[in-house]
Order: C-alpha cells, then structure tokens, then sequence
C-alpha cells in the first residue's frame, strides 16, 4: 500500500514529466501507424497473387522498406532518449523512496512498469486518433508515385496492435539500463548530486553505430562500384551516418557542446556562462534535446543531399534530369520522424521544467535579474540548436562528399550537393521550437516565491 501511495504521489508531482513522455509516444504511434499500414496493404497486395498486385507490391515494398527504416532511426533516437531522461529527472524521488524502505529490486520494477504503462496509453492514444486517417494520407503520399496511385490503403487492427506492442517494448528495453541504475545508485549520491555522474555511452550504442557506420559505407561503396545503377542507395547512407552520431550522443554531445561555446569569452556576458553551463553540465537532457535535433535537421537535409548529388552525376553521364522527390513523396517519408523528433525536442525542454525553474530561483536568489534569467533560457536553446547543426552539417559533408566521390569512380566530376534547401529551414524551425519551449513558460508562467520553489522536492 505504501508503494502504490509513492506511484502515485511520484505521478502527481512529476506530471510535466509524464506528460511529456506521453505525449511523444502518441507521435511515436502516430509515424508508426503509417509504416505499418504501407506494409499490410502490401501484404495484401501479395496475398492477391495477380502479376499487377504483385509488380505493385514490389514499388510499395522500395517506398515501404525507406520509410520504415527512416521511422526506427527516429524513434529510436528520440524514444530512447525520451525514456532515459524521464528516469534521469526523478532520480532524486527513487532515491527518497529507498530511504523510506522501498528495496531497491522493488525501485527498478516499478519504473518499468510506469514507463509500460505510459507506453500503452500513449501508443493506443496514438493508434486510435490516427487510425481513421492513415489510409487517406497513404494515398496522398503515394499519389506521386506511378502504379500506386489507386491501391486500396488499409490500416487494421492487426497493424494496431503491432504498434502498441513495437512502441511500448522500445520503451520497456530503452529504459532497461537506466532504469537497473536508479534502483542500484546510493540514495545519498543522488542526494548529493542529481545528474547521472555514470552516463555515457554503453556498449549497446556503441555496437549499434559501428554497425551503422559499416552499413553506410558498405552502400557507399556499392555506388562506386555499381554508378548511378545503385543510385537508390543515397536515400539511406545519411540517415545511417546520422543514427551512428546520435547513438554515441551521451560521449560526442557535451565534448561539442564544451568546445564550440567557448568562442564566447565567458565574461561577455552572464547569461551566456549560465547557459553554457548548464548545457554541458546537465548532460542527460542535453543529449536527449540534441538527439532529437539531429533527426530534425540532418534526416531531411542528408536525403534532399543524396538525390541532389545523384542528379548531378546523371546530369553529367547521361544528360537527363533527375527530378528531386515530389512534396508527396517527401512528407511520406519524413512527415513521421519529423513529428517524432520535433515532439522530443518540445517535450525534453518542458520535461525538465521544475529542474529549469529551481535552476533560475537560483540565479535570482544569487542576485540575478528577471531578464537574466530569460536571456539564459534563450542562450541555452540556441547553445542546443547550435550543436545540433555542427552534429549534422558533419553528416551533410560526410555522406554527400562520400556518395560524390563514389559516383566519381563511374561519373568523374560528380560535384556533392550538400542539401542545405531541406537542412536551413529545418535549423530555423528547430530554433524557433526551442527558444519558444525555453522562455515562453518563464515569461507568461505564474511565478512562485523563490524560497517555495527552492524548497520543492
């Protein structure tokens, strides 16, 4: 009874922070909802049996397998981030509740457990407000692509269930590590220093991006031995470069964090410091923030690069002019991880409201001005976005430089494009997100006294 009395004083006191995660696995559900349904109304289309349905299923099957794989890299960038902090944030309360005798053991399961259950709500929330909508929107993105244009675009509850079940188990083995360590940690190091001194990259990750990295230039080098035959290898080598930088985040984000905001001389100005500080100091929320950054910017720009890249060497081998994807085409295959890596942004920023609000009571109490407070609210936004971009400009030039020297074996004078129409306006928009996540609740938010919420738990 005393443990179901501490779930639900943690549900009440935490309610930022598990709305957040919510929140992303409904987006998470929702961009699953779309892979999902193209991959039964091609199983539908074989189990048809007729050659057309068949010839059809294997264009839907290239489009399918492009989509699919761009919505894992999403969300299991972002989910697993998301999932990570929503733990790191209430490390002080897990460890409270060890020290009024809740057994460790005990600590690890009940936070798998919460973290399943937001996970089911939030996918079948997902699934549900989508479902009526994910075959009209199927047929808008494949209206552009010839021989699909008349499929018959389902979405059932098979496809359903298979959502909720994907989306709460990335939740579940996300929170796996994370999730042992809080039960494990000494309450009174978490007392004495909330974030995760132990955070880094495991050797999970690390598994993952050397596996992505020899993905990525294992179809690199199919360019250059097949030429503009392979030409739709371009699609996935970025966003392959991009998942292997996301998973060693936790080691590569805050060395570049440290090292880029030093071009400000910290006297300059105070906000500044506060901010740059906080950014490298607060690893676990930065790396979740940036981490779904770098899907937002480089997923798209390093697509729009490839195709780019690759007109240009069909331009010079045969002449002709590759069109780049068609609006429809583009929003099938990123409308999904865009939602995903956007939501994570938003909701890693106001996840960690209470921890933002103490960490400003304390720059006013130190003395510190109201606008100071905003102003370092606003720095640490563009302190993230910053790093974000660096993160993926190195993807841009990586993968585009990679695929031009490749397609220059067959095509000489392949010049790379660096897909900066698709990767600016992404910036823009990530920026605007985030400074508008960070200062809007300090600005318009009902301020409390500052000895209240210093004292909050």
């Amino acid at each position: 009874m005393t443990v179901f009395r501490l779930v639900l004083s943690d549900l009440r006191s935490n309610t930022g922070i598990w709305v957040g995660a919510l929140v992303v696995t409904i987006a998470t559900a929702a961009a699953a909802a779309v892979a999902a349904a193209m991959l039964e109304t091609g199983l539908a289309l074989v189990a048809a049996g007729s050659e057309r349905d068949l010839l059809r299923a294997a264009g839907l099957a290239t489009v399918a397998t492009l989509v699919v794989v761009l919505t894992v890299v999403a969300v299991a960038a972002v989910l697993g981030s998301v999932t990570r902090l929503t733990i790191d944030l209430q490390r002080r309360g897990y460890a409270l509740w060890q020290l009024v005798g809740v057994p460790s053991r005990s600590v690890t399961v009940i936070v798998r457990l919460q973290l399943a259950v937001v996970a089911l709500v939030g996918s079948s929330v997902g699934c549900l407000v989508v479902a009526p909508v994910v075959p009209a929107v199927l047929h808008v993105g494949l209206s552009a692509s010839d021989g699909l244009r008349d499929l018959h675009e389902r979405f059932g509850v098979v496809s359903g269930v298979a959502v909720v079940v994907s989306v709460t188990a990335v939740v579940v083995l996300s929170s796996l590590r994370s999730s042992r360590r809080a039960g494990r940690v000494r309450p009174v190091e978490v007392l004495r220093d909330p974030e995760d001194a132990q955070r880094g990259t495991g050797w999970g990750r690390w598994a993952g991006a050397g596996v992505a990295v020899a993905l990525a230039a294992l179809m690199t080098s199919t360019l250059a031995a097949a030429g503009v035959r392979a030409g739709a290898q371009v699609v996935l080598i970025g966003p392959l470069v991009t998942a292997a930088l996301v998973a060693v985040g936790p080691t590569l984000f805050p060395a570049v964090v440290r090292t880029w905001t030093r071009i400000v001389p910290a006297h300059r100005s105070a906000s500044w410091f506060l901010a740059r500080n906080a950014a490298a100091s607060a690893v676990g929320r930065s790396t979740a923030t940036v981490s779904a950054l770098v899907i937002t910017i480089a997923l798209p720009g390093s697509i729009t690069a490839g195709f780019a890249t690759l007109g240009d060497a069909i331009g010079r081998s045969t002449g002709a002019t590759l069109t780049g994807l068609a609006p429809q085409s583009f929003l099938l295959m990123l409308g999904g991880p865009l939602l995903v890596s956007l939501s994570g942004a938003a909701a890693t920023v106001l996840m960690a409201g209470r921890t933002r609000e103490q960490e400003a009571a304390l720059v006013e109490a130190a003395g510190g001005s109201r606008g100071v407070v905003v102003a370092r609210a606003a720095w640490e936004s563009v302190i993230l976005v910053g790093t974000a971009v660096l993160v993926s400009a190195v993807v841009l030039v990586v993968t585009s430089c990679g695929q031009a020297i490749a397609l220059g074996v067959s095509v000489p004078g392949t010049v790379p494009h660096l897909g900066l129409a698709a990767a600016g306006p992404a910036a823009l928009v990530s920026l605007v997100l985030m400074v508008a996540a960070g200062t809007l609740p300090l600005v318009v938010g009902r301020r409390r006294s500052i000895p209240l919420v210093l004292a909050a738990d």
